[in-house]
C-alpha cells in the first residue's frame, strides 16, 4: 500500500518561494501533499522539523553564490545547496554519498 502513496508523492512538484523582508529570509515548498516553511536569519543556527518529521538544528549561510543549508540532528548532518542556474532553481540534498538534485523551474 505505500508504493502507490510514495510513487504519487515522488512525482509531486513543488512550488518553492523564497522571500526576504529586511534580514529574514523565509523559504516555502508548497505541494498538493505539504507545506514546508522555514524562516531564517543567515549564519544564525535554528530549530526545525523537517518535512520527514525530525527534528533539526539548522544553519544558512551563502558561499560561492550559492545558498547553503546545514541540518544537524543525533549524530547525523544533510546540507542543501541552493543555487540559480540557467535560469532555474537547482536544490541538492546531500547525505553522507547520497546526493539527490530537484530542479525547480519559474512559472510563467
Amino acid at each position: 500500500m505505500k508504493e502507490p502513496l510514495l510513487t504519487f508523492a515522488c512525482s509531486a512538484k513543488p512550488n518553492m518561494i523564497i522571500t526576504r523582508d529586511k534580514e529574514t529570509i523565509s523559504a516555502e515548498a508548497k505541494s498538493t501533499l505539504k507545506t514546508h516553511k522555514i524562516k531564517f536569519k543567515l549564519n544564525e543556527e535554528f530549530d526545525e522539523k523537517t518535512p520527514g518529521g525530525h527534528q533539526v538544528k539548522s544553519k544558512v549561510f551563502l558561499r560561492d553564490g550559492k545558498l547553503i543549508q546545514e541540518q544537524r540532528w543525533v549524530g547525523k548532518s544533510t546540507t542543501l545547496e541552493r543555487v540559480i542556474e540557467n535560469g532555474k532553481l537547482e536544490v541538492k540534498c546531500i547525505m553522507g554519498e547520497v546526493v539527490a538534485i530537484r530542479i525547480y523551474e519559474k512559472e510563467a
